[in-house]
């Protein structure tokens, strides 16, 4: 027997007991819809079939390079940053897609009319940035709508050395929550990039009263409680 009429044959197995069970009681099918909801991440923590703490963020991050920039994810190239409670949204960065082509790709999913940018080119625009791995790398955040380091400039983070989100990390991670959710990044504040542009300003992403999503800058040392920083995790 090969291996697909084995598991067609084990498969068929399973559907007369599964059925033979809900006849007795012993499974119901309000138990059977919950399972069918689990995520896959869950499933895997239930049953201990896989260690893999990314294991569900990485389907996801695969789903999304490839729909919107038709790319594949080798995650044996990657060096993963460590899961925790609090650091638990994983993205990827790739050296040779630019900040232009991620708000391009945003622009033409959500509409044009619904994106605006100070610069002509975000990717031009930047003077200095924090440093980051010369190639393709992974990192990850809190997430979440609003900053987890609110109240702090551009300098702040900075001076106290805290790693926190580029554009390019922050136009990703923007983007696909926003595909994922629905739901815009910095609806009440707004989120300051660890970059200057050329007039020596600190770049910002934020949701405008009107709803669009926008790329802009302003002063470097400027606070506001609403507004702050985004701490990101490179390596574990």
């Amino acid at each position: 027997m090969n291996k697909i009429n084995a598991e067609t044959a084990k498969l068929a197995g399973l559907q007369i007991d599964l059925l033979e069970k809900l006849r007795e009681g012993l499974v119901t099918l309000e138990q059977l819809e919950k399972f069918n909801l689990l995520s896959l991440e869950e499933r895997e923590r239930i049953f201990g079939s896989n260690t893999d703490p990314w294991l569900s963020e990485k389907r996801k991050i695969e789903k999304f390079y490839k729909k919107f920039f038709n790319r594949t994810i080798d995650w044996s190239v990657f060096s993963l940053p460590k899961k925790t409670d609090r650091m638990n949204r994983l993205e990827v960065s790739f050296a040779d897609l630019t900040e232009d082509q991620i708000f391009s790709a945003y622009a033409k999913k959500i509409g044009e009319n619904s994106v605006w940018k100070y610069y002509e080119s975000i990717s031009k625009a930047i003077e200095s940035q924090q440093e980051r791995p010369a190639g393709d790398y992974a990192f990850c955040h809190v997430g979440g709508e609003e900053p987890d380091l609110l109240g702090k400039s551009y300098d702040d983070g900075i001076e106290a050395v805290t790693t926190f989100m580029v554009p390019k990390e922050g136009l990703v991670a923007a983007f696909r929550f926003r595909v994922e959710t629905g739901k815009m990044y910095d609806v009440v504040g707004l989120t300051r990039f660890a970059a200057l542009d050329g007039g020596g300003d600190a770049m910002f992403m934020f949701r405008d009263g009107s709803g669009r999503f926008i790329i802009s800058s302003d002063f470097r040392d400027f606070r506001n409680p609403q507004c702050g920083l985004r701490q990101v995790v490179l390596l574990s």
